[in-house]
């Protein structure tokens, strides 16, 4: 079954409680979610009982709608790339609105569902990363990370565990100006270029050569898409996951066009 089924049909098979729990109740209240069928609970902040995908997808739904309103505005061009990041179908898209706005309604709350995304995915921390890679995606698809969008996300990344370097590189790629994060996209030119490159592969610009290939091999090993889906990545996130894995090999492909260039 489709993420969106299992979300949203009320055929979980299991409870979801804690704060994604009251959310998926609340839209349950709008008759979006089969209520017979759903078993969200209200209360609490244990972990979901559920299979990484469907937290996974709650995280991004979630957390997607407190970022994308932390600045006070929700732009058209941050849902358009919420919907090109988790694609569904027309007849889908009323319930996941819903699901959305109501998610929305404020920026507060945001640190209660990253609390627990981070205790249901902890074993999986390729997957939190993807979740913090989604957030940076929608924050700048507006062509600016503001400082109100910039600190949730930093305190989202910091709730899940995610180290300096980690999240530089997550950034990286993101940023308004930086170079393309899956060869799409306005790219940089010399020192700046070389250094969003450097900032992707979460490496200095003093690593060396073989610092820099250890590096760019173990970012492809944990990222690969397949292997992202093997940890129960949905299949409908695979061009998050394929845009990250390009970024990574053409940020490499840049550091070493610039220290053959010296």
């Amino acid at each position: 079954m489709a993420i969106i089924g299992k979300i949203l049909g009320g055929v979980l098979g299991f409870a979801v409680g804690g704060p994604l729990g009251a959310l998926l109740g609340a839209v349950a209240g709008h008759g979006l979610i089969d209520r017979s069928r759903s078993r969200a609970a209200t209360g609490g902040n244990e972990a979901l009982e559920a299979d990484a995908g469907v937290v996974f997808a709650l995280g991004v739904i979630a957390l997607s709608a407190k970022v994308a309103k932390a600045d006070g505005t929700v732009t058209r061009d941050e849902i358009r790339t919420f919907q090109r990041i988790f694609p569904f179908d027309a007849d889908e898209r009323e319930r996941i609105s819903q699901l959305y706005n109501e998610a929305r309604r404020s920026a507060d709350g945001f640190e209660a569902y990253a609390e627990q995304v981070r205790g249901a995915l902890a074993a999986k921390p390729e997957l939190l990363a993807e979740v913090v890679d989604a957030l940076y995606a929608i924050a700048a698809a507006d062509g600016e990370l503001h400082p109100a969008e910039e600190g949730m996300i930093a305190r989202i990344g910091a709730v899940f565990g995610l180290g300096d370097y980690e999240m530089a590189s997550l950034r990286a790629r993101h940023a308004p100006g930086a170079g393309s994060r899956s060869g799409r996209g306005r790219a940089r030119n010399g020192r700046e270029g070389a250094a969003d490159a450097y900032a992707v592969l979460g490496v200095a610009p003093g690593a060396s050569d073989d610092e820099l290939r250890a590096a760019h091999r173990k970012l492809v090993l944990t990222y690969h898409p397949d292997r992202l889906v093997s940890k129960g990545l949905p299949e409908e996130f695979m061009e998050l996951a394929n845009d990250r894995l390009a970024a990574i090999n053409a940020a490499y492909e840049t550091v070493r066009k610039e220290r053959r260039a010296r």
